[in-house]
């Protein structure tokens, strides 16, 4: 069954199955993306969180809850890591400055690249040999 299948069985919205098996209290689905599938399983297990949380069972309590129908729930998937954009900034002939762009303002990135090209022009003219 899709996720919105399973979510409509339980009585739960979609984001609450993302949620649960982000915590490890759901087994991750078979698939990935618009082809996860959910099965029989999935629909017991989240029956029994949603029951116990309506209990008063505290989500982190109910991860170690045993369950007598179902095997073990295996950690849920790491996120993949976020894509990373890198700016690079040539401040002079053969240097250049690389700066993760989601840490810095564009008038910070114009700020930093003076800041470095100013310290790499000699502040005085070097004396000519004699």
């Amino acid at each position: 069954m899709t996720i919105g299948e399973l979510a409509e069985a339980a009585g739960v919205s979609r984001r609450t199955v993302r949620y649960y098996v982000q915590r490890g209290l759901l087994p991750a689905p078979d698939g990935l993306g618009r082809g996860a599938r959910y099965g029989e399983e999935h629909l017991r297990r989240l029956i029994e969180v949603r029951d116990l949380q309506a209990q008063g069972v505290s989500l982190a309590a109910i991860g170690t809850h045993p369950t007598a129908s179902l095997p073990p729930v295996m950690p849920a998937r790491p996120a993949p890591p976020k894509a990373e954009r890198w700016l690079r900034v040539v401040v002079a002939p053969g240097i250049e400055v690389h700066i993760e762009e989601r840490h810095l303002k564009s008038t910070s990135i114009s700020a930093i690249s003076e800041a470095v090209a100013a310290t790499i022009q000699p502040s005085h003219k070097p004396k000519e040999p004699s």
